[in-house]
């Protein structure tokens, strides 16, 4: 499992990437652009089921 900190820096790196294409120009860019917001959706949910987990105890 990768750390947060890998996570977290991916999420800042995608966010960038997104950044340079914001608006996109073609359906090429629109295209990655989606997948690029849901690839950020997606790290934040792991990142926020993780801190759900460390809470717990049993």
């Amino acid at each position: 499992m990768r750390t947060e900190e890998t996570i977290r820096d991916r999420i800042e790196a995608l966010q960038d990437e997104y950044d340079r294409h914001d608006p996109p120009s073609t359906e090429l860019e629109d295209e990655a652009e989606v997948a690029i917001l849901r690839a950020i959706e997606e790290l934040e949910w792991v990142l926020d089921e993780r801190e759900a987990e460390d809470g717990f105890t049993t």
